[in-house]
C-alpha cells in the first residue's frame, strides 16, 4: 500500500500519495491542485482504513 497513489471520488482536484502505514490507518501525502494555481499544495494528512476501502472509501487508485 505504500506509495500507490490515489485519486478522491469526489473532489476532483485532491490526489495523495501513501507515505506510512500508522495504527489506525495512513499517513499521506495530499495535494491539491485548484485552476487558478500556478503550483500544487501539498500537505501531510492523515486517514482510517475506512476511506481507502472498494466499496465504502472516497479514494480510489489512480489508474495513471
Amino acid at each position: 500500500m505504500v506509495g500507490k497513489k490515489f485519486q478522491h471520488k469526489y473532489l476532483l482536484y485532491l490526489t495523495c500519495v501513501v507515505v506510512a502505514e500508522t495504527r489506525k490507518g495512513y499517513k499521506v501525502l495530499e495535494t491539491q491542485v485548484f485552476s487558478g494555481r500556478k503550483k500544487p499544495k501539498t500537505k501531510t494528512a492523515y486517514y482510517y482504513n475506512i476511506d481507502f476501502d472498494k466499496g465504502r472509501g472516497v479514494w480510489e487508485e489512480a489508474t495513471k
